[in-house]
């Protein structure tokens, strides 16, 4: 193989590698392992983008940062992003179909996935919200 040719081969075997490299990198960030922590609603904040609960139970999977952490009892802030992507927005399952922030009523238990706030490393953010309704709760259209 000439020599120039073997240059072209080489710089597009570094390009791709390069390119498959920092994808897995960003890829691997943005799909951080969540925490789920189980909650009682207390409200959302739709001019602040943030939801408050009270915490039942502090998390299950992930390792939050130490001045991320739950403590059972306490009150808690999330920031949220209600609209857009689904890819970018907090997502919220009632029984398994799409919700609201605004449809989940104060005193219900939720189940909260969170990860550290990309855009402020001091907060969380709620990835996923998911409000299960009782049998009782199912039969009627209270929400």
């Amino acid at each position: 193989m000439r020599s120039w040719a073997r240059q072209i081969v080489v710089g597009v075997a570094v390009t791709a590698f390069v390119f498959l490299a920092v994808g897995a990198t960003t890829a691997t960030a943005a799909k951080s392992k969540s925490t789920q922590t189980e909650a009682t609603w207390i409200s959302f904040d739709a001019e602040n983008n943030t939801v408050k609960v009270k915490v039942k139970k502090p998390g299950v999977g992930a390792k939050p940062p130490k001045h991320l952490k739950l403590k059972r009892g306490k009150e808690a802030e999330f920031n949220v992003i209600p609209t857009g992507s689904i890819l970018k927005r907090t997502s919220v399952a009632i029984n398994g179909r799409k919700g609201s922030l605004t449809d989940i009523p104060a005193g219900k238990t939720v189940n909260i996935y969170w990860v550290p706030d990309p855009k402020d490393d001091k907060a969380r953010f709620a990835r996923k919200i998911d409000l299960f309704k009782t049998a009782e709760e199912q039969g009627t259209d209270a929400y």
